[in-house]
């Protein structure tokens, strides 16, 4: 808000005067007002000069100074020529014209006196009534005035029978006279330019006032004339927003019956500054409205004259919507919008508090992150809107197990972070174990009951960290840990998942140069016929030997790449190197199986996948028959279903071979084996520990082996460690096997020599 309409404000209250409704109010300034009484003044002059002769002539013919019958001539002649006088005024005074009648009828009053009253000073009499005349400041007037003052003389002198005067005293009174008309005329000349500059500051002021009022009048905030607690004016614009319907609506009332009680003392200081001449920022307060309702207003006050007297000026500006929308704001920057909890800036702020009052009071502070598992895939399932409720429906049931001191904020995505103040670890469990079992009960959301599971992390202070983010940070490590065990789980932080956090973060920047440095290379697992024990392929298995760290383990460093995109240069250098592989093996002379390659979710979700594969099998001169493609049921539920089998199809118009990995272990089996342009299905391993001993998962097993037959796909089992787990698969029929019970994955000079034996003794089976 701007200061207050200070050049149109200003100049208006100290010109303006009377009540804000009279249209019609004009300015009472020096020109206009001395254009309305000059002929009154004139007029009343000359009235008062003939009352004032009445009693002088009456003394004197009493006293015998002048002859009786000049009185009763007087009295006769004159005096009745005053009534004439007053009622000429009262008709032509408005009227340009009413100027020359009465300045004419003057002269008439003048000529009739000194024709009955002989006078030798006759001429000093004319002259009064010509410079009467310069109340007009007429020049017209003035020339007219000083020519009926010469026809007065001039029958005076010449016909008043009364009158003797010898002409030496005629010339003189003529001469004297013709002086004093000549400069009468000047001072009107003079006097009508002076008058005309007033007149046009008059006009100047007028349009001024009028201009100034409608910008006043006008103006978009509210401007307050007061004063002290008295109202004296308020604009269009204060009558809107006090919702007032006349300006005597608020006129009627105080400054301080519109302002909150708290804010009067604060306001009536701010007046006493404002009297002791010093500048006054913009203040935020609260008002009232003409109907007791509350609004945020931002004000400012300057001082003015209003009528002539000091008063304030307040500019009034309604807040209120803006002040909710940076309410709304502030809520915002602290608050999740979906679910209505604390966000991250919020839950720091709240955690660094708790931390000095555990501090303070030498007590526990539990921080727990949670998790909920399987998120995305019931996002992707049901839709984002389903997956919306989900966690809204979650929050309002995580803040209702929190006691009362407790506290709950939403850190991002599904992660939920808790506090629990003045706790133990007991206390923290036991929470934890309310909220498990709490998750049991499904969500309803569109007709569906939808059972989610969570995955907490604990850290408590002061053990487990004693600043805001190392406890977060801490809670997060743990939650991740309890995700590694599996669904529904909960960890509490301990000192050796920092250091496995460390080595992470080692491993994931050492692995962006482990492809320039050659430190990543390939091994072969071999694959063999259960019946025959004749090799009929090889799996390709990504080894990382760690300068510092020495071999490092798939399972820890492929996440590592599927998490920070490194997976699909790794996963390109792995295609490569496997047809180079080939052919250098076919360059021995030596028959190569199909090497089978495992593809990421990441690398499947490259638009142009079958493309880049065709480009390398042709640049290297392999059959696609060669190149088997494993996929998992990962794949599967983390992809357009639609679009992988789309790509998969295009995969097998190659002649690229496919199979699936690690059947059993997902949801979605059976729905790949029907849809997806399968070859092998391959058994996942964990079905193999225990079929010896359990009959339950030999029977598993057989089924998923009777299955895949009747839709005409080989099978084959991994992780085959045992004789008695071989002789169980031949008998149900199994295809193939690969396992360390036929060999452990070797290096590429250790498979040729194993082709060339496998090549050698198919020629001796030939020949015999």
């Amino acid at each position: 808000m701007g200061d207050p309409v200070l050049g149109a404000g200003r100049f208006f209250v100290e010109v303006s005067c009377g009540s804000s409704n009279d249209e019609k109010r004009t300015c009472t300034c020096v020109v206009t007002y001395y254009n309305r009484l000059s002929s009154k003044m004139l007029t009343y002059t000359m009235l008062i000069l003939i009352g004032v002769s009445i009693p002088i002539y009456y003394v004197s013919a009493s006293l015998q100074m002048i002859p009786s019958d000049l009185y009763q001539k007087h009295m006769l002649y004159v005096v009745p020529h005053a009534f004439i006088l007053y009622g000429l005024y009262r008709l032509t005074h408005e009227k340009e014209i009413g100027k020359y009648l009465i300045s004419a009828y003057l002269f008439i009053i003048e000529f009739t006196s000194l024709w009955f009253i002989p006078s030798s000073n006759a001429g000093f009499l004319v002259l009064v009534y010509v410079t009467l005349s310069l109340i007009y400041l007429n020049l017209r007037v003035t020339l007219l005035a000083s020519l009926y003052g010469l026809i007065v003389l001039c029958i005076h002198h010449s016909l008043n029978p009364y009158l003797h005067l010898n002409s030496v005293n005629v010339i003189v009174l003529y001469t004297i006279f013709g002086m004093c008309c000549l400069a009468c005329i000047s001072i009107c000349i003079i006097g009508k330019r002076f008058y005309a500059d007033l007149h046009r500051s008059e006009r100047a002021a007028l349009d001024n006032e009028s201009r100034y009022r409608h910008i006043f009048d006008l103006a978009p905030e509210a401007n307050l004339v007061h004063r002290g607690d008295q109202v004296l004016f308020v604009n269009q614009a204060g009558l809107a927003m006090f919702g007032a319907a006349r300006m005597e609506d608020v006129i009627e009332l105080n400054v301080s019956s519109f302002v909150l009680p708290q804010y009067q003392p604060l306001l009536a200081h701010r007046l006493t500054l404002l009297k002791e001449g010093k500048k006054l920022e913009r203040m935020e307060l609260q008002i009232y409205n003409y109907q007791g309702e509350i609004m945020d207003v931002e004000v400012n006050s300057i001082l003015l004259h209003f009528n002539g007297q000091p008063a304030v000026l307040t500019s009034i500006r309604d807040i209120t919507q803006v002040k909710m929308s940076r309410d709304w704001m502030d809520y915002m920057k602290y608050h999740d919008l979906l679910t209505d909890l604390p966000n991250r800036n919020c839950l720091l702020k709240r955690l660094e508090k708790e931390i000095q009052s555990a501090e303070a009071g030498m007590s526990g502070l539990a921080v727990m992150l949670i998790d909920l598992d399987r998120f995305k895939m019931i996002n992707d399932t049901f839709g984002h809107t389903a997956g919306d409720f989900l966690l809204k429906s979650f929050a309002q049931r995580l803040r209702t197990l929190l006691p009362k001191y407790g506290f709950v904020a939403r850190l991002d995505g599904d992660q939920f972070v808790a506090l629990l103040p003045d706790a133990t670890n007991r206390d923290a469990e036991q929470l934890i174990a309310k909220l498990m079992d709490e998750l049991i009960y499904p969500f309803h959301t569109d007709g569906l009951e939808v059972i989610i599971t969570a995955s907490v992390g604990l850290a408590m202070y002061p053990k487990d960290g004693r600043s805001a983010e190392l406890l977060i940070k801490h809670a997060d490590m743990a939650m991740c840990s309890a995700k590694e065990q599996g669904i529904s789980h909960y960890v509490r932080y301990d000192d050796q998942m920092s250091e496995e956090n460390s080595r992470k973060l080692r491993m994931e920047h050492d692995l962006r140069r482990a492809l320039d440095q050659r430190e990543l290379h390939l091994v072969y697992q071999r694959k063999e016929n259960i019946q025959t024990g004749q090799l009929i392929g090889l799996e390709s298995l990504l080894r990382w030997n760690h300068p510092k760290l020495g071999m490092i383990s798939p399972a820890e460093f492929i996440p590592l790449a599927e998490e920070n995109g490194l997976i699909i240069p790794i996963g390109e250098w792995v295609v490569r190197s496997v047809c180079e592989q080939i052919n250098a093996w076919q360059q021995l002379g030596l028959a190569v199986p199909p090497v089978a390659i495992n593809l990421s979710v990441r690398q499947f979700k490259q638009d142009d996948l079958a493309e880049r594969l065709a480009q390398i099998l042709e640049e290297n001169g392999i059959a696609p028959g060669h190149i088997e493609l494993e996929i998992t049921e990962s794949v599967a539920s983390s992809n357009n279903e639609e679009e992988l089998i789309r790509k998969l199809y295009e995969i097998k118009r190659l002649g690229v071979l496919i199979s699936l990995d690690d059947f059993g272990t997902g949801y979605s089996s059976f729905s790949c084996l029907r849809k997806f342009p399968i070859d092998t299905l391959k058994i996942d391993k964990s079905f193999m520990k225990d079929i010896a001993q359990k009959q339950e998962d030999m029977a598993i097993v057989s089924a998923i082996i009777g299955m895949a037959h009747s839709l005409q796909l080989q099978v084959l089992a991994e992780g085959v460690e045992s004789g008695a787990q071989l002789e169980l698969l031949k008998q149900h029929k199994c295809d193939a096997v690969q396992g360390y019970f036929h060999g452990y994955p070797a290096p590429p000079e250790e498979i040729a020599g194993l082709l060339a034996l496998a090549q050698e003794t198919k020629d001796n089976s030939r020949v015999s």
